[in-house]
Order: structure tokens, then sequence, then C-alpha cells
């Protein structure tokens, strides 16, 4: 299924890099903390919870921003999507899931880009 088209919808961006990711619809909502039906009807509707649109902005942010860090999508997606031994083994996308994840996987991106350790 393709995503909705450009709207004022804030899932929008959300699920395009989600789907640039390979993440399916039910990875996307389980990522958002919503059933799947909550996400489609979301989608649909262009508006959620607060909750849901403000932790929908953190990985279109974080990808727009690594991007600019790593200067190519091929290399944020492997970045995202593997185990990261400077963030406790854990995939930076899994710690994309509040705030203080954004922050951390963003500062230690530009960490690892700009040498500093």
């Amino acid at each position: 299924m393709e995503p909705p088209a450009p709207t004022a919808n804030p899932l929008y961006r959300f699920a395009e890099v989600a789907m640039r990711l390979g993440m399916t619809r039910k990875e996307q909502a389980a990522f958002l903390g919503v059933s799947r039906s909550s996400y489609y009807r979301y989608l649909k509707a262009g508006k959620a919870p607060l909750r849901v649109e403000a932790l929908a902005d953190l990985l279109p942010n974080a990808y727009g921003r690594l991007v600019e860090l790593f200067g190519n999508e091929e290399d944020v997606r492997n970045w995202l999507l593997f185990p990261n031994l400077a963030l406790g083994r854990v995939r930076p996308l899994d710690l994309l899931r509040s705030p203080e994840g954004y922050e951390e996987v963003i500062a230690t991106a530009e960490a690892g880009v700009y040498g500093i350790y």
C-alpha cells in the first residue's frame, strides 16, 4: 500500500521514512504504540493524538539529520537498522521512540562523523 498523498497529515512524513526503512504498516503502528487499525485511521484522518504526532516526528527528523551527516540514505538505513556498540548494542531505530533516545542517536552519530569521542 502506498502512503497517502502529502497533506497536512502529521503522520505522512513518518510513514514515508518508515517505508524507506522497510517497516511494514504493522511495524509502524507498533513503533508509535498504537493498534494497526488506529494507525490507518490516523493516516486517513490526517490527525492523531498529540502524543502520537510528537512521536511520529522523531523518526523523520532524525532521518533528515542523519542524511545530512552521512551524505546518503543507504548509509543512514544501515546505521539505523543494525545494533550499535556505542548505543549499548541497541539499534538506533529502536531509540527513536522517545525524545531522549532521539538526542542520544543524534549525539552518537555526530560524534562518529565528527570524530568526537
